[in-house]
């Protein structure tokens, strides 16, 4: 439940047109709003008086997706926000292949309602991966939120510069899962900074910035470089690694749908990805 109290300033104003304006509500997300008005239900069209008392309840959405209970790597969580640090081998949400043991499933059972991923990572990357817990809060990140993703990766041998901006489209031939780039292709954009370098394995730890949000975009653009990722057995066609595709999203900032707070989030690489030592720039 969310309560606002009202002064002049919003006198005659319908309901709809204040909650879209002050408080970020989209018309679809309003859907799911039961509204009362100094304790009396109304309608979204209803004009405010000068003073008074809304209170906005969301109807929980349901889902028919199966709540399992396991332990989450929660980050930072509010009643509005979950960011979680997702492990490996985990798939974000169910498809026709795997329908259970899925983050989804995981994340309904601790938050009780549809969970609304602001942001999804592939089954084999780990990392900061957002939850909208209502419709509201997922309304606000599509429309306000500023994401901004950082990720670091392991990739074969030594980058020859210290930064590339990749700026190549990527696109998607029929039904092979296997991205290209191609001029046919979405607009994508990646900057790949070398971070530091082991040379025994002649491999790099690098830093990579998007600029859009392409599917598999770090994967192809990292392959199209050069400098495809150890492990990723889809784009790296030399690979000898025997484990998983070692890709992190080690950063997310982002801002709060209703504090309207900058949230800045960061952790560490994860634990597979710390066995190297590094020569660090």
């Amino acid at each position: 439940m969310k309560k606002f109290k009202l002064d002049s300033s919003t006198r005659r104003m319908r309901v709809s047109m204040y909650l879209k304006t002050y408080h970020s509500y989209s018309s679809r997300s309003m859907r799911t709003l039961q509204i009362f008005l100094d304790g009396k239900k109304v309608k979204a069209s209803k004009k405010l008086p000068s003073t008074g008392i809304l209170k906005v309840y969301e109807k929980e959405k349901e889902t028919n997706i199966k709540p399992i209970k396991k332990e989450l790597d929660i980050v930072f969580e509010d009643e509005d926000i979950l960011v979680i640090n997702k492990p490996y081998n985990l798939v974000t949400h169910p498809t026709l292949k795997k329908v259970d043991f899925t983050l989804a499933n995981f994340v309904v059972a601790h938050i009780n309602t549809v969970p609304r991923f602001y942001n999804r990572l592939d089954m084999d990357t780990t990392g900061l991966i957002v939850v909208a817990k209502n419709a509201f809060s997922q309304s606000y990140l599509q429309k306000f939120g500023d994401l901004k993703k950082k990720y670091m990766a392991i990739v074969e041998g030594k980058l020859e510069k210290k930064e590339y901006i990749v700026d190549a489209p990527i696109y998607k031939d029929n039904d092979n899962l296997r991205r290209i780039i191609d001029k046919r292709g979405q607009e994508a954009k990646t900057i790949i900074k070398r971070l530091a370098y082991n040379k025994e394995n002649d491999i790099s730890l690098i830093e990579c910035t998007l600029l859009t949000g392409r599917t598999h975009q770090i994967r192809v653009h990292t392959s199209y470089i050069g400098h495809a990722i150890l492990g990723d057995k889809l784009y790296n066609d030399n690979n000898k690694y025997k484990g998983r595709q070692l890709l992190h999203a080690y950063y997310l900032k982002f801002k709060h749908p209703r504090k309207e707070e900058v949230i800045e989030l960061k952790i560490p690489l994860y634990k597979d990805m710390q066995e190297w030592s590094w020569e660090y720039e």
